[in-house]
């Protein structure tokens, strides 16, 4: 049985201008695997323009893997994605957030755990 390690992450980012902004993990390392358990984000400013969105994806082979949206996302709310998510080497995850207002700071912490990739594992 793959022993299961804690992983909590943290990202932490401020944006100084108006625009699509991205908050992004870190990479998952080589021979380990990553499974979030949950996410959560939180802007601290409302966002500019209104017709916005932010939304968590896995970032790392070319495209965007889409896991959720949240439309209008108010300012100072948390919001959660409670799915599993595998992350494997040169994986991360990331939250987009369409219309970022000037100086936000967006954070989003993730809870879950690591193993190393072995055979028959994975």
């Amino acid at each position: 049985m793959a022993i299961k390690n804690a992983l909590r992450l943290r990202a932490r980012k401020a944006f100084v201008a108006a625009a699509l902004q991205t908050l992004l993990s870190e990479f998952v390392e080589s021979g380990k695997i990553y499974c979030i358990q949950q996410a959560a984000w939180e802007i601290d400013t409302a966002t500019a323009l209104g017709n916005t969105r932010c939304r968590l994806y896995i970032e790392g082979h070319g495209y965007k893997h889409y896991l959720a949206e949240q439309d209008d996302p108010t300012a100072g709310k948390l919001y959660w994605y409670k799915e599993p998510v595998w992350l494997v080497p040169r994986e991360r995850l990331a939250l987009e957030i369409d219309h970022a207002a000037v100086n936000t700071t967006a954070e989003m912490h993730m809870t879950g755990y690591w193993t190393e990739i072995k055979e028959g594992i994975v």
